[in-house]
């Protein structure tokens, strides 16, 4: 059973995709550049076996990300930014956040190469 102190303010945030990802990634990472975060993004926004992103996506994507998704990633105090948006941290959340951010992650739908990666291969799935 999740706790019901989670915030609604986070599950609003988890409704997108991107902003899954990201904190897919941060869960690993802790921390990355934002064009480090945009190049991993694109490929796993885009992976679908047939077609590979192309430099527009890559962009569009980055534009999303300053406008949209870390700033709503900020304002559920889900992650941390430096001013310019180009650093993003993991911010300090607690462990009923970690265990749904864990539980999602291993349960998301993959999307070709995309963050059920780090669940399967503890699984022990290919």
């Amino acid at each position: 059973m999740l706790d019901t102190s989670i915030d609604g303010q986070v599950f609003r945030a988890l409704v997108d995709r991107t902003r899954r990802y990201t904190l897919y990634l941060l869960l690993d990472r802790r921390s990355m550049s934002t064009d480090e975060l945009a190049d991993v993004l694109t490929g796993w926004l885009h992976a679908n076996g047939y077609g590979l992103a192309d430099p527009d996506d890559r962009e569009r994507l980055e534009t999303e990300l300053y406008h949209a998704h870390l700033p709503a990633l900020v304002e559920a105090g889900l992650v941390e930014c430096d001013e310019q948006y180009t650093v993003v941290e993991l911010a300090s959340v607690d462990g009923p956040v970690v265990d749904l951010l864990e539980w999602s992650r291993a349960y998301e739908r993959p999307q070709s190469g995309g963050p059920r990666t780090t669940a399967d291969e503890r699984d022990g799935k290919p």
